[in-house]
């Protein structure tokens, strides 16, 4: 079938020099290299099936992460193809770790061509056809969706996968992107496990092939029917685990305890969908999986228990499990007052609507629980424990308690006492 190339319009106004200020370009092994003689096109493997990726939604930035598999093997398809190219992968995120592009999560590439410069504007212009081109089943941007690629912005103008109808609009950022072709991936895309990679289009399968298939911690596939949820949030079971997907978010994996305890307390209804494969926790023996409204931790020695919201940030703030230690309790509400605690194995965090969350440990827990925890004349801790001559004291709400480091006792002072 004979292409037909875009038009022209729009496509060579202005010119801009150099990489923007907060950049780095960073050149991938090979990306470099001895250049080789250009093809029209990236060359498509085989055995794709017949079938296209769906068209995806938007999906922001959710972390901060280096150059993803996808991100890469995009880069090195369009070095396959082109031969000696620039491209850039990498973008620190801020300071304050939220991510503000799909660089900051590893999900953009940049390739460095010059919109003034007519033989690179045509090279971008083929590579665009190429990948935008409908194939001949009709299927609109079929390389661009197997491939995972989200939005593609160059020389002011835009093309949105999730808006393919609407086709190239006009860019009104603050960067009108002359000096080089930016490609944005979905999470699939990034992860490479797209039909271009997996030779599937159903996400949930294409990430049970990247982890390794019937070798994988999810063992083999057992004939469990996909099943879509309102919202769009879609599982399949496999012999040892399950796997989510929702249009926002990247598709993963919860297997083991820590499925066990996802599902006893509400799965997808209680904390969302998981954001992250069950990982290993970097110093202890244990294991994690974050979910959209909280998390699962799980040990050898505790069991598998939740921890979220105020409670899950203060307890991150100490350190995670290599502060107050792994949970041994779930979420849990205070039986009489309004509020929630969760028990680690090193001490307590407590929370109420007009305390926030605070961590109580030691002998000072000790002597708290002694009167009664929050229904007590103290009730909820107001913050954490403070150094004081020769001690520690934690105050509450209707008073403090000082533990005296010589001695090894705690004592008591009540509010108007």
């Amino acid at each position: 079938m004979r292409r037909r190339r875009p038009r022209r319009t729009g496509l060579r106004r202005g010119l801009r020099r150099g990489l923007r200020t907060g950049f780095t370009a960073l050149l991938v092994g090979g990306l470099l290299a001895t250049a080789v003689p250009a093809q029209a096109a990236p060359r498509a493997p085989g055995g794709l099936p017949a079938d296209v990726d769906a068209f995806p939604r938007y999906q922001a930035p959710i972390t901060c992460a280096p150059p993803q598999p996808g991100t890469l093997a995009l880069a090195q398809l369009i070095r396959d193809a082109y031969g000696r190219q620039t491209l850039g992968l990498a973008r620190a995120c801020p300071a304050n770790g939220v991510p503000v592009s799909e660089h900051s999560d590893g999900r953009a590439v940049d390739w460095m061509l010059q919109a003034g410069d007519p033989a690179q504007a045509a090279l971008a212009e083929e590579f665009l056809t190429w990948l935008l081109a409908t194939d001949e089943r009709g299927n609109v941007a079929a390389h661009a969706r197997r491939l995972g690629v989200m939005y593609v912005i160059w020389n002011q103008q835009v093309w949105k996968t999730y808006q393919a109808g609407a086709g190239w609009q006009p860019y009104t950022g603050p960067d009108p992107h002359t000096d080089h072709v930016h490609l944005s991936l979905t999470f699939s895309g990034a992860a490479r496990e797209t039909s271009w990679w997996t030779g599937t289009t159903d996400p949930l399968r294409g990430h049970w092939i990247a982890l390794g298939g019937e070798r994988s911690v999810l063992g083999a596939d057992v004939g469990g029917r996909r099943t879509t949820a309102a919202g769009g949030v879609a599982r399949k079971d496999y012999r040892h685990g399950t796997v989510y997907s929702s249009p926002t978010t990247p598709v993963r994996e919860v297997h083991g305890g820590i499925r066990a305890r996802f599902e006893k307390i509400g799965g997808v209804g209680t904390l969302g969908v998981p954001l992250t494969d069950e990982l290993r926790t970097p110093r202890r023996t244990g294991a994690y999986n974050h979910f959209q409204f909280g998390s699962i931790y799980s040990s050898p020695a505790t069991g598998s228990f939740e921890v979220r919201g105020a409670i899950r940030d203060r307890w991150a703030q100490l350190g995670w499990e290599n502060g107050l230690g792994f949970p041994v309790t779930g979420d849990t509400r205070t039986p009489v007052k309004t509020g929630y605690y969760t028990h680690f194995e090193g001490g307590s965090v407590y929370w109420s609507p007009t305390t926030g969350a605070h961590a109580v440990r030691g002998a000072l827990r000790d002597a708290w629980a002694r009167q009664g925890w929050e229904n007590g004349r103290l009730g909820f801790p107001t913050g954490d424990e403070q150094p004081v001559p020769g001690g520690l004291r934690l105050e509450f709400q209707g008073g403090s308690i000082t533990w005296d480091a010589a001695r090894r006792t705690t004592s008591t002072s009540h509010t108007g006492n």
